[in-house]
């Protein structure tokens, strides 16, 4: 008897050994080396809690027809921690990979999952990577695990092993910044030389109530505790400007809106202090109709956007 179970986990330990090399050869043909799951995949390689090895895995529905781009942001994430894992070149068995509702809506069905994407964490039950409590487990997608930085930190815990995410440089954010504080600067100090001391106190107030209102109206606040992506991303690598439902939305979604509302708060401020200066009437009527033009098109836009967020939005202006 002790012979045929030294044979049964010897055998139990080469099934497990393979199964870990399918994963990482399923993980070799993805660029990021997440590896790509088919249904019976998922079952055999991930499923068995008799394995000696831990499993990562995203449910999610990455297929442009979904429009899910929560999903793509998650995505992106796990690529970013599974490169820095790959690169540490760390002796832990752990392998990310991903299950895609088109393989596996039938899995989906049963285990009534109606909400993606998901993480889950489907733990070592035998061997070095073995946990007291082998079964699945959910990883919460929270605002701070949902970046590659958090979702690293959230699986060191978990796995009690340092894993680092491999994030690129973001070159264009910094130049931006760089471009942004010189060009503020740059009016601020043109500004100054053009007000006198007496104008300054009512105008800066003005301004800086307006900035206040604007910021807080453009949906600031939301973006700093969610924390959501600047921009979304098609799974073909096309920018999405505009999250498509009213419960998510993406950071530059708020400076284009801020921006919008700056145009009409704009608008107003020369029809009431500006356009009545205008000595000559024709030229004032002129100016009048130009700035209103302009204040309807804003406004048409931030309705238009509204729209397109809440599809069953009954009203409209100029733009569809």
């Amino acid at each position: 008897m002790r012979v045929w179970a030294v044979l049964a986990t010897a055998l139990a330990a080469v099934c497990a050994g393979q199964s870990f090399s399918s994963l990482q050869q399923l993980g070799k043909a993805d660029r990021d080396g997440v590896a790509q799951l088919e249904l019976e995949q998922f079952m055999a390689h991930v499923v068995p809690e008799t394995k000696d090895y831990a499993v990562v895995v995203q449910l999610t529905a990455l297929s442009p027809q979904y429009k899910c781009d929560t999903c793509h942001a998650i995505d992106k994430s796990l690529r970013a921690v599974s490169r820095g894992w790959r690169r540490q070149r760390a002796s832990r068995r752990i392998a990310f990979a991903t299950l895609d509702v088109d393989n596996g809506e039938e899995l989906f069905r049963k285990m009534g999952i109606d909400k993606i994407p998901r993480l889950m964490i489907f733990p070592a039950g035998r061997g070095d990577e073995a946990m007291a409590d082998a079964s699945p487990r959910e990883m919460k997608l929270g605002a701070k695990n949902s970046h590659p930085a958090g979702m690293a930190s959230r699986l060191s815990e978990l796995f009690g092993t340092e894993i680092q995410a491999d994030e690129p440089i973001d070159y264009m954010r910094y130049i931006i910044g760089v471009v942004g504080v010189l060009a503020a600067a740059f009016v601020a100090r043109m500004a100054w030389r053009r007000v006198s001391s007496s104008v300054v106190g009512r105008n800066v107030w003005a301004v800086a109530s307006i900035t206040f209102v604007l910021v807080m109206t453009s949906g600031l606040m939301w973006n700093r505790i969610n924390a959501p992506p600047f921009m979304g991303q098609t799974r073909t690598g096309d920018v999405v400007l505009f999250a498509p439902t009213n419960s998510q939305q993406y950071g530059v979604e708020t400076q284009i809106v801020a921006t919008a509302y700056a145009v009409c708060a704009l608008c107003v401020v020369l029809l009431v202090r500006h356009v009545p200066r205008v000595p000559s009437g024709e030229q004032r009527a002129l100016v009048a109709v130009m700035v209103v033009a302009a204040l309807l098109l804003a406004h048409s836009y931030v309705n238009s956007v509204f729209r397109m967020k809440m599809p069953g939005y009954p009203f409209r202006l100029l733009l569809p």
